[in-house]
């Protein structure tokens, strides 16, 4: 079950006052917005411990601020790639000193997962005979020839995922696979200038 989310202490005060005031639990919670075991709860606390605030939590203390998670997400989009071992040694340099499990529960906590890069695909034998054929068919092109010629690459834009398939990748929940291999194919074909 998720954490509530916690009652401000004016909320507590008000149900208090209104208690006090002889009005019954059910009215209290529909007044102030709660539930009726809510309202229960803060009366039985009050009468206890004579306040409303809450006590000391218990549990180890958090070992990093907000700002320096902020720190290590920046760190995580600079390179996809690294390790958590790299991405502590770089936090260490802005003076945060932990281990690898904190980094690595703060990634998740951030919502970022590992996943296993994905591989490029090799060429066909199709696609090599295709530019086999094309090279061979311009071969004594002389420089002329290929200044009436417009070139466009084919790129490929990899977000977050190398071509290695032994690396890993740090992406979040809401990138698919696929949209972290965003493929940009720009392929103009030979257009000439000049007939």
């Amino acid at each position: 079950m998720a954490p509530t989310r916690e009652m401000s202490v004016e909320t507590k005060e008000r149900i208090i006052k209104l208690l006090k005031e002889g009005k019954s639990s059910r009215n209290v919670a529909k007044n102030v917005g709660c539930s009726q075991s809510a309202v229960s709860k803060i009366w039985t606390k009050y009468k206890s411990n004579g306040k409303v605030v809450k006590g000391k939590r218990t549990g180890r203390p958090r070992k990093t601020s907000k700002r320096q998670d902020r720190k290590l997400k920046a760190i995580c989009l600079e390179n996809r790639k690294c390790t958590t071992k790299q991405m502590r040694n770089k936090w260490a340099e802005s003076g945060v000193h932990v281990c690898d499990r904190t980094v690595r529960n703060r990634l998740k906590e951030m919502g970022f997962t590992y996943r296993k890069a994905k591989r490029k695909p090799s060429l066909t034998s199709k696609q090599k005979k295709t530019r086999f054929q094309w090279a061979k068919e311009r071969q004594s092109w002389t420089v002329d020839d290929w200044m009436r010629v417009i070139f466009s690459d084919e790129s490929r834009i990899c977000i977050g995922q190398g071509d290695d398939a032994g690396t890993f990748s740090v992406c979040q929940p809401c990138q698919s696979s696929r949209a972290q291999r965003l493929s940009v194919s720009a392929a103009l074909s030979l257009f000439r200038l000049r007939p």
